[in-house]
């Protein structure tokens, strides 16, 4: 969907809208002349094109609104106006857009760390045991606050470096979200080794080979790759050498503050970066290892709760058949004599 929705936006409006303010200076006519000045075949646009664009979502401007979430907006709400009200309604349709990528942000954001807070716990309660129970208020306080500090550095980090935030924030998460992917399709590979697939392994592994090899390839070149457009580490060594040089400006840092900031910023992404492959071929490397151990009929180890007969029951459909009418009734009859087996009735009772 996002793939659609960028291609839908015209390119010199999305080259101004993702290229940073220390490119495009954050003015419509600056902003012109810089894409206008890419050489890129094809791409043109002049100031009323922005103009227009930005009075149509409701926006002062558009320029180097980077992240990803504005150029979203836009191109939905190029594409609905286009089958929904026409431009009267394209604004309505972009701020429609930029509340369900809040709302998806945000839940994930949630989710994200309630997890972490849970993982975090655990590991501390090694060396604080009540930091694992988690009914204990002030250490849920406590790892939570640590947490949200995190990622809200991060997300400071990118609002103030001075490359950009999309080139700070976007290749982490996009490398996160597809190394968590792999890692999911590893630990669903040993569930169902276990389970006692053999040839259907193969639905997941293959997958997971994927986008493992592709996103550690990816990873590498962001931790490894001699070119500072593309690598953390070269770009912070080039920035370094620069302030040792004792250069005041270089590239899109224009004082020494903010070259001192992208220094710091590369820093820390590369080594996140490493951290995070690492931690995720620690899983994966394991996950094959009890997986062949599970083929093999070695070294299993259950974890599952022995099955329990379920108590409940629903009709399959939205329509209950005659056969699942009379299964019901059965049920019913059933709970009359056993009303401490009926959860809804206990339920009840407690509310």
């Amino acid at each position: 969907m996002a793939l659609v929705a960028a291609l839908s936006v015209d390119r010199g409006i999305y080259f101004a809208m993702n290229s940073p303010a220390g490119a495009t200076g954050n003015t419509v006519q600056s902003a012109v002349a810089y894409v206008n000045s890419l050489g890129l075949s094809g791409v043109h646009t002049d100031a009323n094109a922005l103009t227009t664009t930005a009075k149509l979502v409701g926006e002062t401007s558009i320029i180097s609104r980077t992240g990803g979430a504005p150029t979203l907006a836009v191109g939905l709400a190029t594409i609905m106006h286009q089958l929904f009200g026409g431009q009267a309604m394209m604004s309505f349709w972009y701020h429609f857009a930029i509340m369900f990528e809040a709302l998806f942000i945000l839940t994930s954001v949630d989710a994200g760390t309630r997890v972490a807070r849970f993982m975090l716990s655990d590991a501390l309660g090694n060396f604080w045991p009540r930091l694992t129970d988690h009914s204990w208020k002030v250490g849920s306080w406590l790892t939570t606050a640590i947490m949200v500090a995190g990622w809200g550095s991060i997300l400071l980090m990118g609002v103030n470096d001075p490359l950009g935030g999309i080139n700070t924030l976007f290749p982490l998460f996009g490398i996160a979200n597809q190394l968590l992917a792999a890692v999911a399709l590893s630990i669903c590979l040993v569930v169902f080794a276990r389970a006692g697939h053999k040839w259907r392994l193969l639905i997941i592994f293959v997958p997971m080979l994927f986008t493992a090899v592709i996103t550690v390839y990816g990873s590498w070149l962001k931790i490894f790759s001699p070119d500072p457009k593309i690598g953390y580490w070269a770009n912070h060594m080039t920035y370094k050498r620069a302030i040792s040089a004792g250069k005041t400006s270089l590239g899109q840092a224009k004082d020494i503050d903010e070259m001192h900031t992208v220094v710091g910023n590369t820093a820390i992404q590369g080594t996140m970066s490493i951290i995070f492959v690492v931690c995720a071929l620690i899983v994966m490397i394991a996950a094959c290892i009890r997986t062949v151990q599970a083929l093999r009929g070695h070294n299993i180890i259950n974890t599952e709760d022995p099955a329990k007969p379920s108590h409940l029951f629903a009709p399959s459909g939205l329509i209950a058949s005659k056969a699942e009418k009379d299964l019901q009734a059965e049920w019913d009859e059933f709970y009359e004599t056993h009303p401490e087996l009926d959860l809804e009735h206990v339920h009840q009772e407690r509310a």
